[in-house]
């Protein structure tokens, strides 16, 4: 029992954090998009560190999932997904609207 309730933990624990990384970069990439605070110094770099960081949630949410399988961890992999396509969709959507 105590080896079921310990890997809970560990699943919910890692789930968690697998959710809060797509919610920060969210947070980074509005952040440069709207300009929400004066300190933009970093620029298209939230941007740029997306991809990266969402394949490191979607790892993350999967091992959370494998242990036990849980809500948060479903809704982690979905956003870390979006999270990881919304770049080159960016990317693209600008290229074709504004030209090269």
């Amino acid at each position: 029992m105590e080896v079921y309730n310990l890997q809970k933990n560990h699943g919910n624990i890692i789930s968690i954090i697998s959710f809060i990384i797509p919610l920060i970069m969210t947070l980074f990439i509005l952040n440069w998009y709207f300009k929400i605070t004066p300190y933009q110094r970093y620029q298209g770099l939230p941007l740029m560190l997306t991809p990266i960081a969402s394949i490191i949630g979607i790892i993350l949410a999967n091992i959370s999932f494998k242990r036990h399988s849980n809500n948060l961890a479903k809704l982690s992999i979905i956003f870390n997904t979006l999270l990881f396509f919304l770049p080159f969709a960016y990317w693209i959507l600008g290229t074709i609207i504004w030209g090269p």
